[in-house]
């Protein structure tokens, strides 16, 4: 026996008008205004120089939070 969640097929073509939750159809999203062009370039020159100062900045923390071994725990080569 097979089931049926609604006693007609009318009953359920009502049910799925009533719940009919279609997509809206794809839209081209809005080019760029010149203004949102020029910020956005000027972010990514921002970013693109602080890379050097933010790399150095880095390699200190590594070294901060990497310290050197113990004298007692050195090994030589």
């Amino acid at each position: 026996m097979s089931h049926r969640p609604y006693p007609s097929v009318d009953r359920a073509r009502h049910q799925l008008d009533r719940h009919d939750d279609e997509t809206p159809p794809y839209t081209e999203p809005r080019p760029m205004t010149a203004l949102e062009r020029q910020l956005f370039e000027g972010a990514a020159a921002m970013v693109k120089a602080a890379q050097p100062g933010l790399a150095a900045v880095t390699a200190n923390l590594r070294a901060a939070f990497n310290p050197r071994p113990a004298s007692s725990e050195e090994t030589t080569a």
